[in-house]
């Protein structure tokens, strides 16, 4: 009778939200070219997905708040201490302009001066706070108690211009010509500025899905726009100019509805009368119900041939106001910012991708049900609950691969069949070459010409012991990658002058060792004038150290410092380092001659 009466509510729902569903179009209706139609959701159902509470409709989340303009001048930007696009700020802690650095740490904002001397302190909204600075201006933001909160100070006065706020967590920031653009991630309940949003478009579908929101600050007007979207898992976020990249893996529902649209011919009648493939919140409903009675269906999804895959989502506006410009879609999923590079007015992605396989499981409800008390004796019985029909994924042998799309997100070029049963571990472009490392047992660097968009190809590769994990191109036909071999850190120096035949030409190895380069880019240093790379690292005494190494002919070793710099920044007359609550100025002989205590 339950299981009935469980099929006629799901029946009943699947009505309603067919009858509700409607469509959301990106942009106004003065647009001359086609912006992407897009489900909309009801984000108050967003946690009630796999009971089936879905409901949709229109899109009403964008909320705007503005100021007045401020004075027109021309001043300084600061930048992170190492950014993958020129002109383009990146989230991190630490902004240097030449003259001031600006260091969040704990609750606060320290500007610090050249001496180096602590001239300003600034109150952060959170513990873990990044900044951007322009025209005299700074944004701190950072997460406390379940949201992101945004201050905008005046740095000469120290006073504070304006306060934003919006749900959940941030994942990544972008800055160009002084709006910057920060992307979050947040649960199904969302307010922006006080404000709560109760629809959101879909741009993937998680297991549980994620709220995406993309909110724009401009320094300049103080300017506030915030764009909600429903998404899969954290996003890799890229920028150039005015185009923003939001690039996600496809989740399961995203792939459930691909594969019973390719199989949907082998699929008996009455299976087909149960699934609706119009919506794919839907479709995934139905299937988890038509699951509880045969797991039949699983074995003809999975005759269907996909692989892993991403969408990008490309932005495109001015100021805070960013309207979806375009969408694509890749086999694969993206390793890093790195992947994902604009050529010859489209973009390349560099993915690794394997092929999905559907199976069903039972997984105990660590909670839920009741606790049933027995009135003839003290003692408690709890009931545990029955256990959850589970719908899976996993994932097969890894094979590369090199997508190039123009502007509008049509695909015009690839190489796949890269590296098989290996992954892509980093990736860098380098005028018209992308180069890949990928690993199983050996480091190949392939490098593949994108001179022609339409027809990219493998010029050639270079198989070496251990991986990098970073690329950093270190001058004219040179390629420095940090990486590891044998539990160590390895520092290789390529020779791509010639991408068809590449060439190690040096290298160093620290044995037993760790760089947080690995995880963040912002962590290395180059120096172009002259030739000084820094690389902080934590060897077997377990402290993080300081090394600075020269390129050119050769790498070697400047300075090995006793000092936990996690950020360089180069002048002319020497270093500063930047390490938890400490700033120290460096000479070119690498001796300390002025340090900074924050807090």
């Amino acid at each position: 009778m339950l299981r009935q009466l469980a099929a006629l509510a799901l029946t009943i729902l699947a009505l309603a939200l067919l009858l509700a569903v409607k469509m959301h179009v990106e942009g106004g209706a003065a647009e001359t070219t086609a912006s992407p139609r897009l489900p909309v959701v009801k984000l108050a159902a967003l946690e009630l997905l796999q009971q089936g509470d879905f409901i949709m409709a229109d899109l009403r989340a964008a909320y705007l708040t503005t100021a007045a303009p401020a004075a027109a001048g021309v001043f300084k930007s600061a930048s992170a201490a190492n950014v993958q696009v020129w002109g383009v700020d990146e989230e991190d802690y630490v902004k240097f302009d030449g003259e001031y650095l600006y260091v969040a740490a704990g609750w606060r904002l320290y500007v610090v001066d050249k001496t180096p001397r602590v001239v300003k302190t600034l109150e952060c909204p959170g513990l873990g706070c990044h900044v951007f600075v322009w025209g005299g201006r700074a944004l701190v933001y950072g997460e406390t108690r379940g949201y992101t909160a945004l201050y905008v100070y005046d740095l000469g006065s120290g006073s504070r211009l304006a306060v934003y706020n919006l749900s959940g967590w941030p994942v990544a920031a972008r800055m160009s010509d002084g709006a910057v653009y920060i992307v979050a991630q947040s649960p199904a309940r969302v307010e922006i500025n006080g404000r709560v949003v109760e629809e959101a478009p879909v741009l993937a579908l998680g297991a549980p899905p994620a709220v995406l929101i993309v909110a724009g600050v401009d320094l300049r007007s103080l300017q506030f726009n915030a764009s909600v979207y429903v998404a899969g898992s954290t996003p890799r976020v890229y920028m150039r100019d005015n185009r923003l990249y939001v690039i996600t893996p496809l989740a399961l529902p995203d792939y459930l509805a691909k594969v019973v649209n390719a199989t949907w011919s082998l699929l008996p009648d009455d299976v087909k009368k149960r699934l609706d493939r119009t919506n794919p919140l839907v479709l995934y409903l139905s299937v988890l119900d038509l699951l509880k009675n045969s797991t039949d269906v699983v074995h003809i999804l999975n005759r269907a041939n996909i692989t892993t895959a991403t969408r990008i989502y490309v932005f495109e506006g001015e100021g805070p106001y960013l309207r979806l410009k375009a969408v694509a879609e890749a086999p694969g999923k993206v390793l890093d910012q790195f992947a994902v590079e604009e050529v010859d007015g489209g973009f390349v992605v560099a993915t690794t991708a394997s092929p999905i396989r559907f199976h069903v499981g039972y997984v105990w409800r660590a909670a839920g049900c009741p606790i049933i008390d027995i009135t003839q004796t003290p003692a408690r019985v709890i009931v545990r609950c029955p256990p959850e029909l589970r719908l899976y994924i996993t994932e097969g042998e890894p094979v590369n691969a090199v997508y190039v799309f123009d502007s509008g997100g049509r695909l015009v070029g690839s190489v796949e069949g890269l590296a098989p049963g290996e992954r892509i571990y980093a990736a860098r472009l380098v005028g018209n070459v992308m180069y890949l490392v990928t690993f199983r047992q050996v480091d190949p660097l392939y490098a593949v010409d994108l001179a022609d968009p339409a027809r990219p190809r493998v010029l050639g590769y270079l198989k070496t012991p251990g991986f990098s994990e970073y690329l950093h191109p270190v001058g004219e036909g040179l390629l420095l990658g940090v990486g590891l071999h044998e539990r160590g850190v390895k520092i290789a120096q390529f020779d791509v002058s010639n991408p068809a035949a590449p060439r190690e030409t040096s290298n160093l190895t620290i044995a037993n060792a760790y760089t947080p380069v690995f995880q963040d880019h912002h962590a290395f240093a180059y120096d172009p004038s002259t030739r000084l790379a820094f690389i902080p690292y934590v060897g077997h005494h377990g402290r993080l150290r300081t090394l600075f190494i020269e390129v050119g002919r050769g790498l070697a070793v400047k300075a090995d410092l006793d000092l936990p710099a996690e950020r360089a920044f180069f002048t002319e007359d020497g270093v500063y380092l930047v390490g938890w609550r400490m700033v120290w100025r460096l000479n070119y002989r690498f001796e300390k001659i002025g340090e900074a205590v924050l807090g």
